[in-house]
Protein backbone atom coordinates (compact mmCIF):
# COMPACT_ATOMS: atom_id res chain seq x y z
CA UNK A 1 0.00 0.00 0.00
CA UNK A 2 1.44 3.36 -1.02
CA UNK A 3 0.21 6.56 0.62
CA UNK A 4 0.97 10.10 -0.55
CA UNK A 5 1.43 13.02 1.83
CA UNK A 6 1.70 16.77 1.31
CA UNK A 7 3.07 19.28 3.81
CA UNK A 8 4.29 22.89 4.00
CA UNK A 9 7.46 23.75 2.11
CA UNK A 10 10.34 22.49 4.24
CA UNK A 11 14.10 22.74 3.64
CA UNK A 12 15.12 19.40 2.15
CA UNK A 13 17.99 18.69 4.54
CA UNK A 14 19.51 15.22 4.53
CA UNK A 15 17.94 14.33 7.90
CA UNK A 16 14.32 15.08 6.86
CA UNK A 17 12.25 11.90 7.01
CA UNK A 18 8.65 10.68 6.67
CA UNK A 19 7.68 7.53 8.58
CA UNK A 20 4.77 5.55 9.88
CA UNK A 21 4.93 4.85 13.62
CA UNK A 22 3.17 2.22 15.74
CA UNK A 23 2.70 2.26 19.50
CA UNK A 24 2.10 -0.43 22.09
CA UNK A 25 0.63 -0.40 25.58
CA UNK A 26 0.42 2.96 27.35
CA UNK A 27 1.39 4.80 24.19
CA UNK A 28 4.96 3.51 24.27
CA UNK A 29 6.90 3.59 21.00
CA UNK A 30 6.79 0.16 19.36
CA UNK A 31 8.35 0.48 15.93
CA UNK A 32 8.73 2.57 12.80
CA UNK A 33 6.96 1.08 9.81
CA UNK A 34 6.71 2.10 6.19
CA UNK A 35 9.48 3.03 3.85
CA UNK A 36 9.46 6.74 3.16
CA UNK A 37 13.18 7.24 3.38
CA UNK A 38 15.06 10.48 3.80
CA UNK A 39 13.71 13.42 1.82
CA UNK A 40 16.93 15.39 1.50
CA UNK A 41 18.11 16.63 -1.89
CA UNK A 42 20.36 19.36 -3.25
CA UNK A 43 21.17 22.22 -0.86
CA UNK A 44 18.61 25.02 -1.04
CA UNK A 45 15.78 22.80 -2.29
CA UNK A 46 12.48 22.37 -0.45
CA UNK A 47 10.24 19.34 0.03
CA UNK A 48 6.44 19.44 0.21
CA UNK A 49 5.34 16.01 -0.98
CA UNK A 50 6.39 12.45 -0.15
CA UNK A 51 5.22 8.85 -0.22
CA UNK A 52 5.25 6.01 2.29
CA UNK A 53 5.01 2.37 1.26
CA UNK A 54 3.46 -0.08 3.74
CA UNK A 55 4.11 -3.65 2.64
CA UNK A 56 1.71 -6.44 3.50
CA UNK A 57 4.31 -8.55 5.29
CA UNK A 58 5.19 -5.74 7.72
CA UNK A 59 1.53 -4.95 8.36
CA UNK A 60 0.76 -8.61 9.04
CA UNK A 61 3.62 -8.83 11.51
CA UNK A 62 2.47 -5.63 13.22
CA UNK A 63 -0.90 -7.25 13.94
CA UNK A 64 0.95 -9.86 16.04
CA UNK A 65 2.53 -7.26 18.34
CA UNK A 66 1.28 -5.17 21.26
CA UNK A 67 -0.01 -2.70 18.68
CA UNK A 68 -3.18 -4.82 18.42
CA UNK A 69 -5.29 -4.05 21.48
CA UNK A 70 -8.92 -3.46 22.51
CA UNK A 71 -10.35 -0.26 21.03
CA UNK A 72 -12.62 0.29 24.03
CA UNK A 73 -10.52 1.43 26.95
CA UNK A 74 -7.57 2.01 24.64
CA UNK A 75 -8.34 4.71 22.08
CA UNK A 76 -11.34 5.71 24.21
CA UNK A 77 -9.39 5.96 27.48
CA UNK A 78 -10.50 8.96 29.54
CA UNK A 79 -13.56 9.67 27.38
CA UNK A 80 -17.22 9.82 28.46
CA UNK A 81 -20.37 8.20 27.11
CA UNK A 82 -18.39 5.60 25.19
CA UNK A 83 -20.36 3.34 22.85
CA UNK A 84 -18.54 0.73 20.73
CA UNK A 85 -20.25 -1.94 18.62
CA UNK A 86 -19.13 -4.66 18.78
CA UNK A 87 -17.48 -3.95 22.12
CA UNK A 88 -14.64 -6.47 21.84
CA UNK A 89 -13.13 -5.13 18.60
CA UNK A 90 -9.35 -4.73 18.51
CA UNK A 91 -7.37 -2.17 16.53
CA UNK A 92 -3.79 -1.39 15.56
CA UNK A 93 -2.93 2.08 14.28
CA UNK A 94 -0.09 3.49 12.21
CA UNK A 95 0.50 7.23 12.67
CA UNK A 96 2.46 9.39 10.24
CA UNK A 97 5.01 12.07 10.97
CA UNK A 98 7.61 14.23 9.22
CA UNK A 99 10.64 14.68 11.43
CA UNK A 100 14.21 15.87 11.38
CA UNK A 101 16.12 12.69 12.25
CA UNK A 102 19.06 14.50 13.81
CA UNK A 103 20.43 11.44 15.60
CA UNK A 104 19.73 9.19 12.58
CA UNK A 105 18.19 6.43 14.67
CA UNK A 106 15.28 6.00 12.28
CA UNK A 107 12.59 6.89 14.81
CA UNK A 108 10.97 10.24 15.64
CA UNK A 109 11.80 11.88 18.95
CA UNK A 110 9.48 14.50 20.46
CA UNK A 111 12.02 17.25 19.78
CA UNK A 112 12.42 16.20 16.13
CA UNK A 113 8.77 16.19 15.03
CA UNK A 114 7.81 18.81 12.43
CA UNK A 115 4.46 17.78 10.93
CA UNK A 116 1.78 15.20 11.70
CA UNK A 117 -1.66 14.13 10.61
CA UNK A 118 -4.50 12.79 12.75
CA UNK A 119 -5.60 10.58 9.86
CA UNK A 120 -4.26 7.07 10.43
CA UNK A 121 -3.82 3.72 8.72
CA UNK A 122 -5.72 1.35 10.97
CA UNK A 123 -6.40 -2.37 11.32
CA UNK A 124 -9.71 -3.53 12.82
CA UNK A 125 -10.34 -7.14 13.82
CA UNK A 126 -13.92 -6.63 12.59
CA UNK A 127 -16.02 -3.81 11.23
CA UNK A 128 -17.26 -1.51 13.98
CA UNK A 129 -18.79 1.82 14.89
CA UNK A 130 -18.21 4.00 17.92
CA UNK A 131 -18.95 7.31 19.58
CA UNK A 132 -17.81 9.17 22.67
CA UNK A 133 -17.65 12.58 24.31
CA UNK A 134 -14.38 14.16 25.41
CA UNK A 135 -13.67 14.45 29.13
CA UNK A 136 -14.36 18.20 29.07
CA UNK A 137 -17.63 17.73 27.17
CA UNK A 138 -16.62 20.05 24.32
CA UNK A 139 -16.12 17.41 21.64
CA UNK A 140 -18.17 14.51 20.35
CA UNK A 141 -16.44 11.95 18.14
CA UNK A 142 -17.87 9.13 16.08
CA UNK A 143 -16.60 6.80 13.43
CA UNK A 144 -17.06 3.66 11.38
CA UNK A 145 -14.16 1.43 10.35
CA UNK A 146 -14.19 -1.59 8.11
CA UNK A 147 -12.57 -4.93 8.86
CA UNK A 148 -8.89 -5.22 8.02
CA UNK A 149 -6.57 -2.35 7.13
CA UNK A 150 -7.93 0.99 5.93
CA UNK A 151 -7.07 4.66 5.76
CA UNK A 152 -9.11 6.47 8.43
CA UNK A 153 -9.69 10.15 7.70
CA UNK A 154 -9.80 12.67 10.56
CA UNK A 155 -12.19 15.60 10.16
CA UNK A 156 -13.24 18.28 12.64
CA UNK A 157 -16.22 20.61 12.44
CA UNK A 158 -17.23 23.49 14.70
CA UNK A 159 -20.95 24.07 14.06
CA UNK A 160 -21.89 27.75 14.15
CA UNK A 161 -24.95 26.89 16.23
CA UNK A 162 -22.77 25.59 19.07
CA UNK A 163 -19.77 27.89 19.63
CA UNK A 164 -16.92 26.22 21.48
CA UNK A 165 -18.20 22.75 20.60
CA UNK A 166 -16.57 20.39 18.13
CA UNK A 167 -17.66 17.39 16.08
CA UNK A 168 -14.98 14.90 15.05
CA UNK A 169 -15.36 12.01 12.62
CA UNK A 170 -12.88 9.18 12.03
CA UNK A 171 -14.18 6.99 9.21
CA UNK A 172 -12.57 4.45 6.91
CA UNK A 173 -12.41 6.03 3.47
CA UNK A 174 -13.45 4.09 0.34
CA UNK A 175 -10.52 2.13 -1.04
CA UNK A 176 -10.46 4.33 -4.16
CA UNK A 177 -9.91 7.40 -1.96
CA UNK A 178 -6.76 5.91 -0.43
CA UNK A 179 -5.00 7.23 -3.54
CA UNK A 180 -5.72 10.82 -2.49
CA UNK A 181 -2.96 12.69 -0.70
CA UNK A 182 -3.09 13.25 3.06
CA UNK A 183 -2.19 16.68 4.42
CA UNK A 184 0.42 16.89 7.20
CA UNK A 185 0.41 19.93 9.51
CA UNK A 186 2.04 21.25 12.65
CA UNK A 187 1.17 19.26 15.82
CA UNK A 188 -2.33 20.06 17.10
CA UNK A 189 -4.97 18.74 19.51
CA UNK A 190 -6.92 16.26 17.41
CA UNK A 191 -10.16 16.82 19.34
CA UNK A 192 -10.38 20.51 18.45
CA UNK A 193 -7.98 21.09 15.55
CA UNK A 194 -9.72 22.55 12.54
CA UNK A 195 -9.35 20.67 9.31
CA UNK A 196 -11.33 19.82 6.21
CA UNK A 197 -10.58 18.09 2.92
CA UNK A 198 -8.82 20.40 0.47
CA UNK A 199 -9.23 19.66 -3.22
CA UNK A 200 -7.67 16.27 -3.88
CA UNK A 201 -6.44 15.75 -0.35
CA UNK A 202 -7.66 14.19 2.88
CA UNK A 203 -7.31 16.24 6.05
CA UNK A 204 -6.81 19.97 5.80
CA UNK A 205 -4.52 22.37 7.54
CA UNK A 206 -4.76 22.65 11.29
Amino acid sequence: MGLTFTFPDTPAVDTLRLSGVAFGANGQYLQTIGYGGYLGSSPGNVANRANVYLDGYSLQNLQKTACLSPFKGGETDGMRDVVVSPENVQTCNVYFVIYNDLNRNGRPESTEELYQTHSIYSYASEAFTYSFTSADGRTTESGARRKGWSLVAHEVRQPSATPGRYVVTMNSVPEADERLSVRLHEPTNRLISQGAPLGGTLGGAK
